[in-house]
């Protein structure tokens, strides 16, 4: 199976439909092309990497989407696709928070400190590479410069611990 065949089944199981709606878009403003290269690379590549389940990576989306606070059509899609695949938007266990505390911090930008003190915690807790990955999962989202910016960040922790191994 193709990365286009893995994203929209992947895609179909998110939104519950079997047309999703955003071929659609793409479709009526006559950039089919685009639209399947959309669903490749997101839903049959970036989704499909390992370091959070499904239902992690639906969360993390759906926190990054509210801080921004203008994706309203995509937030709902993504809130729905929780349930989609088996999640809750009222799980919390600390993980989770974590998670959400990155995607928040990410979608933002300019929260450094606050970021750096929350991959911290995700290090110390034996989940910095989930951590890393929320943050390449939200490159989609939110831009790739700001899941750099936040890479950036995580960057210095590794830095850190390279020289605490030392």
């Amino acid at each position: 199976m193709g990365d286009y065949d893995k994203g929209l089944e992947l895609l179909r199981l998110l939104g519950g439909v079997e047309n999703p709606a955003v071929l659609e878009l793409f479709e009526a403003v006559q950039a089919t092309d685009y639209g399947k290269e959309a669903v490749a690379f997101v839903y049959g590549g970036v989704y499909q990497r390992p370091g959070l389940s499904l239902a992690q990576r639906q969360l993390v989306t759906v926190a990054a989407l509210e801080a921004l606070g203008y994706a309203e059509a995509q937030l709902r899609f993504h809130e729905n696709a929780v349930t989609n695949v088996g999640g809750d938007l009222g799980q919390d266990d600390e993980t989770t928070r974590r998670l959400k505390r990155i995607a928040v911090c990410t979608a933002k930008g300019g929260a450094d400190p606050e970021l750096a003190v929350v991959l911290r915690e995700a290090r110390d807790a034996g989940e910095l590479g989930e951590a890393v990955e929320a943050i390449l999962h939200l490159a989609v989202y939110v831009g790739f410069p700001a899941a750099l910016n936040a890479l950036g960040v995580a960057r210095t922790l590794t830095s850190d611990e390279h020289r605490e191994r030392a």
